[in-house]
């Protein structure tokens, strides 16, 4: 009669088995969801992270915005995704004829028409027509050499990543005219900037192509290298400094 009881209970409780599956039938945690379907860390540069947390910014990675994987520009305050060959290809290509680039080709070439310098075709309308092919073939095939092709040979990463308003306005003003010839390997480590300065050189060596005669000379193609190296130097103050532009415009509109 003691024993009943135990009897009793045993027979009311449910099987074990059935129990565990029971528990294996439940969905995953809410949390567990959202981890799975989160981009990886392993996807963003950590040494990229790194250099931005050194620069005075306090966010990790994951808090960060995650700057797109074809875009040139690294924003202030952004993570900045690792680059395949592929990706360097692709960014090298898209460079090349993105409006900005075209809006490039314009100003060189009427810059050049205006003033009647290289490459010398002359000053009528089909001078200025050549001009635009040949600032377009200048630009283009430097892009494409600097970042589809020799970025992947040296392991460089071929963007730029803007400062922003946390740092002092010289030392912003350095850091951007000197990357034409300072860039960085993949893994964040600073070096000369072989991928760009090889590949500026060998676009404007292949102006001996589709140039005039009296431009291609040895000291010519050197002129138009270091054009080409202030050219693209210039482009990066402006891209380091636009925001504080637009921040100083929308300060006189609100006065």
């Amino acid at each position: 009669m003691v024993a009943m009881p135990g009897c009793v209970f045993a027979k009311l409780a449910p099987p074990a088995t059935a129990a565990v599956s029971s528990a294996a039938e439940l969905p995953d945690a809410p949390s567990a969801s959202l981890m799975s379907s989160s981009r990886s860390s392993a996807d963003v540069d950590d040494d990229t992270s790194a250099d931005l947390n050194a620069f005075g910014w306090q966010a990790t990675p994951a808090a960060r915005p995650v700057a797109p994987t074809y875009v040139k520009l690294i924003v202030a305050g952004q993570a900045a995704p690792k680059q395949t060959a592929k990706d360097k290809v692709l960014l090298g290509f898209r460079e090349s004829v993105l409006p900005s680039a075209m809006a490039g080709w314009v100003i060189s070439a009427g810059w050049s028409q205006l003033i009647d310098s290289s490459p010398n075709y002359g000053t009528d309308g089909k001078a200025f027509a050549q001009r635009l092919g040949a600032a377009a073939a200048l630009r283009s095939s430097r892009e494409i050499f600097s970042d589809s092709v020799l970025s992947i040979a040296f392991h460089q990463d071929p963007r730029y990543y803007q400062l922003g308003h946390g740092h002092k306005f010289v030392n912003r003003f350095v850091y951007a005219a000197t990357r034409p010839l300072v860039g960085r390997t993949d893994g964040g480590r600073t070096i000369p900037n072989y991928a760009f300065i090889l590949g500026t050189g060998g676009a404007s060596a292949l102006t001996h192509t589709y140039y005039p005669e009296i431009n291609v000379t040895p000291g010519q193609v050197m002129q138009t290298w270091g054009t080409s190296l202030g050219g693209i130097a210039l482009g990066y103050l402006v891209s380091e400094f636009r925001p504080d532009l637009k921040d100083w415009i929308h300060l006189r509109k609100s006065e």
